[in-house]
């Protein structure tokens, strides 16, 4: 699970500043863990952002709060980005366990034989 501005609802974005992100980040890891929570810094694509969390340099000031508020710099490591790389690397554990059982990738398997083509998004069905 991960948390990005899209994410987010909407008082986070209208009405309160970071504070509510804050809140946001710390349900997040109340319910799923820390192992299961991560920031992006994906801001294209968005409308609105919270105030004083307009672009990725208010990190630092977002995570001086966290350490304020009990997170240890190995907590805000893996809420920064050290979680995505863990995932990424089981990501890439499976797909080469696939490529050396010969389970082709998706996209390379004809349409045709697809029993839920209706469903592809890389058709224009």
């Amino acid at each position: 699970m991960g948390l990005g501005l899209r994410g987010l609802p909407s008082y986070a974005i209208y009405t309160n500043r970071h504070v509510q992100v804050q809140a946001h980040i710390n349900h997040i890891r109340r319910i799923a863990g820390i192992d299961h929570v991560g920031l992006g810094a994906g801001y294209d694509g968005i409308n609105f952002t919270p105030r004083d969390l307009e672009d990725v340099s208010s990190y630092p000031r977002l995570f001086a709060e966290l350490l304020g508020e009990g997170w240890t710099v190995d907590e805000l490591e893996k809420l920064a980005g050290r979680n995505l790389l863990r995932v990424f690397e089981e990501v890439e554990k499976v797909r080469e366990n696939q490529r050396l059982s010969g389970v082709r990738p998706y996209e390379e398997i004809p349409p045709a034989l697809r029993s839920d083509e209706h469903a592809n998004c890389s058709t224009n069905s």
